[in-house]
C-alpha cells in the first residue's frame, strides 16, 4: 500500500470509482509530461496535401527553425547592393552562387555553393524594427503562440519524442512567447546548452523524491488503473488520462529520447564540421532530434550578447559580420544542409532562417547599421521548397520592398502549408494566420 495525494491504494488490486478519479487527477509520475501529452487529444490532423507523401518520402515533415536574434543585415548576407553608394552597400562585395543570376554577400562562400537547395525571400516586410520575436516566430505582432506550439497542438508528437524543442537561451525582450493561447502544454522543452555528454532534461527525469522503487510502484498503479477502467467501462476522459500518463512513463524510460539529446554519440569529425560553438552544435543537436522524431526544433543564435545587433556604439559594428557572425553561420548552416541531404532527411525537413528585423540602408557614423523593419530576408530549404527560388526584391538601396512584398502572416501561412497543414480547408489554423495565404512560388 502506498499514498499518492489523498488516495490510499492497494497496489495491483481493485479501485473504487472515486479512487480511480482521484488518481486520474494527480501527476502519477511526479512530472509535467502528462499535461504536455494532452495536446494529442485534439481532433485528428487533416489529410496530407495532394502529392505530399511523395515529397516527404514517407516521413512527416519536421522543421528546424533558426532564429538569428538581433536582426541580421540583409546587405552583408543575402541581399547585397553592389551598385549602391559606398555608405549603403558597405565594405563587402558579392559572390556568384550555384544558381545562375543569384548573388549573395562574399561573407557566405559556403552557402553560395548550396543555394540550389535554398529559396530566398528578399521582400519580407511589415516588421516592427524592434527587438521582439513575435512577428518572426508567430506571424503576428500581438501573438505569443509560436509556430512550434501550433504544430504541437495540431499535429501532436511522433512516437515518444517531445514534439517541440527550443535550443538556446530565452528569447530576448519577448517574455511569455511559446505556447501562448494554447497553454503551457504546448511550450517547448528548453535546452540552453547543447554541449556536454548528456543534457540534463528536467522534464525527462524522476523528481528527487521518486526512487526507482516508487517509480515502479507508480507504473504498477497505471496497470491497476487500466484494469479498473476495463472492468468498469470507464468514461473516455478517464481512458485518455491513462493514455497520457502511460505515454509520459514511456518517455521517461525510452532510450530514443535520451540518445537523441546525447551529442557524444556523434563522430568528432562531424561535430568539428558544424563548428566548435553553440550555434554549430545546436544545429547538430537539431538534426539528431528531427531524425529521432521531434516535429519542430527552434534554434536561437547564442545567448543575448548583442547577437546580430551591429549598431557600433553599444556593440561592434559591421566588422563583426566578417570576424564572427557570418563565418559561424555559413559553416554551421552549410554543414546542416549537407548532413540532412546525406541522410536522406532534407526532403522531409524544412529549414527556416529569419531574424526579427533587417538593418538600415545607410551605415551610421559609428560604423554600424541600426534597426530596420521595412525589409528583411528569410531563407528556406528542404521540406519541398523549390531550390534556387528568389521571391521578391528590395529597392536599389535595400530600404523597402520593390516587388512582391511578403507580410508576416503570409510567411506564417507558407510555413504551415509546407509543414502539412491545409491552410485553405483546416479551420484550426485560421486564428493564427487570419485570411493570409501562402507565398506563391514556395508551395
Amino acid at each position: 500500500m502506498f499514498n499518492i495525494g489523498r488516495a490510499v491504494v492497494k497496489n495491483c488490486q481493485g479501485l473504487t470509482r472515486r479512487e480511480l478519479l482521484q488518481a486520474g487527477g494527480l501527476s502519477l509520475l511526479g512530472v509535467s509530461l502528462a499535461d504536455v501529452l494532452r495536446v494529442e487529444a485534439s481532433p485528428s490532423p487533416p489529410a496530407p496535401l495532394p502529392g505530399g507523401e511523395g515529397r516527404r518520402r514517407g516521413r512527416e515533415t519536421s522543421c528546424i527553425f533558426i532564429f538569428l536574434e538581433g536582426g541580421p543585415s540583409q546587405f552583408e548576407t543575402f541581399d547585397p547592393k553592389p551598385n549602391a553608394p559606398m555608405d549603403i552597400r558597405g565594405p563587402y562585395g558579392n559572390v556568384a552562387t550555384n544558381v545562375p543570376g543569384t548573388q549573395i554577400c562574399e561573407l557566405l562562400p559556403m552557402l553560395a555553393e548550396r543555394m540550389d537547395r535554398c529559396a530566398l525571400i528578399r521582400s519580407l516586410t511589415g516588421f516592427t524594427g524592434q527587438h521582439t520575436a513575435r512577428p518572426a516566430l508567430t506571424g503576428a505582432f500581438n501573438s505569443l503562440t509560436t509556430y512550434g506550439a501550433v504544430m504541437t497542438r495540431l499535429k501532436g508528437a511522433i512516437g515518444d519524442m517531445p514534439p517541440y524543442v527550443h535550443l538556446g537561451g530565452r528569447i530576448f525582450n519577448t517574455p511569455g512567447i511559446g505556447g501562448g493561447i494554447l497553454g503551457s502544454a504546448c511550450d517547448p522543452i528548453e535546452i540552453r546548452d547543447p554541449f556536454g555528454r548528456q543534457v540534463n532534461l528536467q522534464q525527462f527525469s524522476l523528481t528527487a523524491d521518486v526512487t526507482p522503487t516508487r517509480f515502479q510502484q507508480r507504473r504498477e498503479l497505471l496497470s491497476a488503473v487500466d484494469r479498473a477502467r476495463a472492468q468498469t467501462q470507464a468514461s473516455p476522459a478517464v481512458e485518455r488520462m491513462d493514455t497520457f500518463h502511460q505515454r509520459a512513463a514511456n518517455i521517461l524510460t525510452a532510450p530514443i529520447v535520451r540518445n537523441a539529446f546525447d551529442l557524444a554519440q556523434e563522430r568528432e569529425p562531424l561535430r568539428e564540421r558544424y563548428g566548435a560553438n553553440h550555434f554549430g552544435q545546436s544545429l547538430l543537436l537539431a538534426r539528431r532530434l528531427v531524425e529521432a522524431g521531434t516535429r519542430f526544433v527552434q534554434v536561437k543564435w547564442y545567448d543575448w550578447d548583442g547577437a546580430w545587433d551591429i549598431h557600433g556604439f553599444n556593440s561592434t559594428g559591421i566588422e563583426r559580420m566578417e570576424e564572427e557572425l557570418c563565418p559561424r553561420f555559413d559553416q554551421g548552416l552549410s554543414t546542416l544542409l549537407d548532413d540532412l541531404a546525406d541522410r536522406g532527411l532534407l526532403a522531409s525537413t524544412l529549414v527556416v532562417v529569419i531574424g526579427e528585423m533587417g538593418r538600415t540602408p545607410r551605415i551610421n557614423h559609428w560604423g554600424g547599421r541600426d534597426h530596420w523593419g521595412a525589409v528583411l530576408f528569410a531563407l528556406l530549404a528542404g521540406g519541398g521548397v523549390p531550390g534556387g527560388a528568389v521571391i521578391g526584391s528590395s529597392d536599389a538601396h535595400g530600404a523597402n520592398p520593390a516587388t512582391f512584398p511578403v507580410q508576416p502572416a503570409e510567411f506564417a501561412a507558407t510555413l504551415y502549408r509546407l509543414l502539412g497543414i491545409d491552410t485553405n480547408t483546416d479551420p484550426r489554423i485560421r486564428p493564427f494566420i487570419g485570411n493570409a495565404g501562402p507565398v506563391a512560388g514556395l508551395v
